[in-house]
């Protein structure tokens, strides 16, 4: 089976979507109402409906896109985009 790092939303009920093998990375707010109030990326199976990213430099540019940005709250630091990216994109491998 191929799997895919995709941008999805909860179901409508609160749950993961069924094609979501590992998911709720890199969340931010939408407009969409409680529960699909975040955009989520994840790993996906070839059955997911929308396409993935086609590499990791697409993925960081819609992080970056969406003004992504983590604290890391044990050194009062930001953690580096690249870092968060990489790390979410090589769930892919793992």
């Amino acid at each position: 089976m191929s799997y895919k790092i995709v941008s999805y939303n909860l179901n409508l009920d609160g749950t993961v979507p069924d094609y979501i093998v590992d998911g709720g990375h890199l969340g931010w707010p939408n407009s969409k109402p409680f529960p699909q109030s975040l955009d989520l990326v994840g790993v996906a199976t070839d059955q997911a409906p929308q396409p993935g990213f086609a590499s990791e430099a697409d993925l960081l540019s819609y992080a970056q896109i969406k003004g992504l940005s983590y604290l890391d709250t044990a050194t009062d630091t930001i953690i580096p985009l690249e870092e968060i990216i990489s790390s979410v994109w090589a769930k892919l491998i793992s």
